[in-house]
Formats: structure tokens, sequence, C-alpha cells
């Protein structure tokens, strides 16, 4: 788990993480936007594409969906996109790709997140855990997502 930082901005309650992933960032791009790779790590493609100015929704579990809309994209490059599910204010997700010699450099915001983002920093924690997994050709099995967030979460809430 090549995990370089990850962080809680009380000031914009925003959450980050700066990953790196030994995989291309054609691959990384193709993990973070193909409906058969999103199940795998996220969520499922239950409607739209990630192309600026169109709405996806991703079903995270059932009859539990968020939807975003892309706002910026730049494929191999940026993702960004609002982020509501039903029972939570809008926020924004920032996704940045750099190229390195050994991978690719993933580095995700998201912002807006008010008192949630004690909760935000471990599930993305987790999400990227599974992500890596994904493009490792190693992929993890959904059903231990959640045991995997509540293990992080006792370290992660500990240690902000």
């Amino acid at each position: 788990m090549p995990l370089i930082d990850s962080s809680i901005r009380t000031i914009d309650s925003s959450v980050s993480h700066t990953w790196h992933i030994a995989a291309p960032t054609s691959r990384l791009w193709w993990a973070l936007t193909d409906p058969v790779a999103l199940p795998q790590w996220l969520g499922k493609l239950a409607a739209g594409t990630f192309v600026a100015g169109d709405v996806v929704r991703i079903q995270h579990a059932p009859d539990y969906f968020c939807t975003s809309r892309i706002t910026e994209y730049e494929p191999e490059h940026w993702l960004r996109m609002t982020w509501k599910f039903p029972d939570e204010p809008p926020s924004e997700v920032t996704i940045r790709l750099t190229p390195e010699v050994s991978g690719t450099l993933i580095e995700l915001t998201h912002e807006g997140l008010g008192d949630d983002a004690r909760n935000y920093l471990p599930g993305w924690h987790t999400h990227l855990l599974y992500l890596e997994a994904l493009l490792l050709g190693r992929p993890r099995s959904m059903t231990d997502f959640w045991s995997t967030f509540e293990e992080l979460s006792k370290f992660e809430t500990d240690f902000y």
C-alpha cells in the first residue's frame, strides 16, 4: 500500500489522500471511469458517462446512490465532480493523476464535507486500497469493504 499522505483540513472540511499506484495513468483513468472497473472499487455506474457536464449516478448499496456532475476533466490527468448522497450536503471531489517512472501518483481531494470529513478519510482510504488491488491484478472482495473501513476508521479517527 503506497499511501504517501492523508489529511483532514478543518478549515474547509476537506480530506485528501496522495497515493502511488504501480500502473500507468491510462490504466488508472480506465479504473476511474469504466463501468466494468467501477464496481470493483467504488460502486456500480447506474447512469451517465464521465464527460464534462454529464451527470453520473453511482450505486453504493441497494437503493443508495451518489449523484455527481462532472465539472471538469482531462483524460488521464484530472477529474473534478460534485458529490451528493441523499442524506449528505453536496461536496466536491477532485482527482489528479501525475505520471511517474514507476506508475502514477494519484491525489484525491474531497472538499465541503462538514462534519462528515472524519468518516470520509477512512472511506476514501478504503476505496483507494480497492482501486490499487484492482490495478495490480488482485481485486479485493467487496464483501470485505466495510470490515476494512472499520479497521481503518479505528486508526485514522484516533490519529486525527
